[in-house]
């Protein structure tokens, strides 16, 4: 898997990349998969164990497809807002939304999630950090498990944030070239 783009979401605050496995950006991947209810029926089918966790109260999946619809609305209209806002605003940035992937990892071009709105919310955009309302989108997920480490989905989406990671330090100069608007 390789980086091919990178695309502006939000021009001078939230950026998404684009793998060359990837027929589109990953920010816009995960919302149009999120809103998917095929793709979410066989999705929460596939991962139905994870699902009937107790932490989960025994959503069934049309339930889990309506929440995870609804919630995926509101999380993207937060992420444009906040990252919009973030731009005049020293107090709503999207530093607000994320957070470190690991708790005490701070760190230049840090690992880091954004969690929904609907709680507890499932749903995962993930991103390097690169200031305080500048982020690059790596890639999104619906994490139904305690860690990252438990299932392919999401050991996948580690891996992308170290490619983006290694994308961004491995830049010849410090202007990303970032081609396309959202």
């Amino acid at each position: 898997m390789k980086i091919i783009d990178t695309f502006a979401v939000v021009e001078e605050s939230l950026y998404s990349v684009q793998y060359n496995t990837e027929a589109t950006h990953e920010f816009a991947k995960c919302f149009e998969l999120w809103n998917d209810p095929v793709y979410l029926w066989e999705f929460f089918e596939q991962h139905q164990e994870d699902l009937d966790n107790v932490f989960w109260n025994g959503i069934t999946i049309d339930e889990a497809i309506t929440k995870t619809r609804e919630d995926a609305k509101l999380f993207e209209q937060e992420l444009l807002e906040i990252a919009e806002l973030g731009k005049t605003e020293r107090l709503e940035t999207l530093s607000t939304l994320f957070e470190p992937l690991s708790t005490g990892v701070i760190e230049d071009y840090e690992k880091d999630k954004a969690k929904g709105i609907i709680k507890p919310s499932w749903l995962r955009i993930y991103a390097i950090r690169v200031d305080v309302n500048l982020f690059v989108v790596s890639g999104g997920a619906i994490k139904l498990t305690p860690t990252m480490n438990e299932t392919e989905h999401l050991i996948l989406e580690l891996d992308k944030l170290e490619i983006t990671k290694q994308y961004l330090l491995d830049e010849e100069n410090d202007q990303l070239d970032f081609v396309e608007s959202y």
